[in-house]
């Protein structure tokens, strides 16, 4: 059954429901709309060349302090900011749009709860309106170009070459992960990729788990970062080929709910090359405890993709003096190894480009 829904998703991809715009031309339309609603100053602020450095270079921390690039959703007017969500929301799926939402409203929440702001470091900002929406190159120019969202626990990169988009590195993260007070109670974010991945390592036998929990301690932070995207290149772990049917079938759920934050023109295709890879290629390790409330890292690793999951240290703890894991705090990073920022994507543009010289 699974198999004959991937083909019907590849089957509607490849061909388009009747009357739908590729989802490269609607970013398009939305990234111009947006650029049209800013002023001068504005889009000095927006607008990059695609080659800038800054296209590679993100961050999910806090805070004007670590950005050069981008105009804050805070100096934007409110229709301005309408325009910009079409554009945030473009190359994502519904459940991606609403997960990066949330991440921002969550914000306001930790905003909220800091009791002296005076005493944070200067550029440290928190809340919705400190998330920076930036744009490489020119959307109607017809070269390639992409755009970045990013502010705390957010690192979206798109890249749009050829009429297709690339949604890598995406980085998601939290925190708190569940809402524990006032309206927003019970407000829980990241919560599937917490669940699912606890289910999957509690299913494992002796042997298996043996083979994927490569350590009991969980590190202080995923191991690529935005300045190190490539520092894990050993596949390590459990293979899903030693995993039984109905966990390779879990492996998949817990995959897709990564994969499936992007629109389907762009999670379809890194599902079927993740299901080329094959199962022997598929990795997956553990660190840390593994029941429900503990904290922990995991690793999903293949050729195509690389999944990082961490509940990482919380800061107010380690100013003062504790270092440990939060598993209130998560950081995520989907990548596609030797694709990210569409790396293998403008290479097809470029040899197609000169193919017609």
């Amino acid at each position: 059954m699974r198999t004959s829904l991937l083909i019907g998703l590849v089957a509607m991809v490849m061909n388009g429901p009747a009357n739908a715009a590729p989802v490269a031309e609607t970013c398009t339309a939305a990234a111009n709309a947006f650029l049209a609603s800013l002023n001068a100053e504005q889009r000095t602020e927006a607008v990059r060349p695609f080659d800038h450095e800054g296209r590679k270079k993100w961050t999910n921390l806090p805070g004007s302090r670590f950005r050069d690039e981008g105009l804050t959703f805070g100096d934007m007017t409110e229709d301005q900011r309408k325009l910009g969500h079409r554009l945030v929301q473009c190359g994502l799926s519904s459940q991606g749009y609403q997960k990066v939402t949330g991440i921002m409203r969550v914000d306001d929440y930790l905003w909220s709860k800091i009791e002296d702001p005076s005493t944070l470091p200067p550029g440290f900002d928190f809340g919705s309106g400190y998330y920076w929406l930036g744009i490489f190159g020119d959307p109607a120019g017809g070269a390639p170009w992409g755009w970045q969202l990013d502010g705390h626990h957010l690192g979206l990169n798109f890249t749009a070459a050829n009429g297709t988009i690339e949604v890598t590195p995406a980085f998601v993260g939290v925190q708190p992960n569940e809402i524990p007070d006032g309206p927003y109670a019970g407000w829980r974010l990241l919560g599937e990729e917490e669940d699912k991945a606890i289910a999957l390592v509690s299913s494992f036998n002796a042997s298996q788990r043996a083979c994927a929990v490569i350590d009991d301690k969980v590190p202080d932070e995923i191991f690529t970062r935005p300045e190190r995207g490539d520092a894990l290149t050993e596949f390590i772990g459990l293979p899903a080929s030693e995993m039984t049917a109905n966990q390779r079938a879990h492996l998949q759920l817990l995959i897709e709910e990564y994969v499936n934050n992007m629109e389907p023109e762009a999670a379809v295709p890194l599902l079927k090359r993740i299901a080329v890879d094959g199962p022997a290629a598929l990795h997956f390790s553990w660190m840390g405890g593994t029941s429900q409330g503990d904290a922990f890292y995991y690793r999903i690793h293949s050729p195509s993709i690389l999944i990082e999951f961490d509940h990482t240290l919380n800061l107010v703890r380690v100013r003062e003096g504790i270092r440990e894991p939060d598993a209130s705090h998560i950081h995520t990073v989907m990548r596609q190894p030797g694709q990210d920022y569409g790396a293998d994507l403008l290479r097809r543009h470029y040899e197609e480009s000169h193919s017609d010289d």
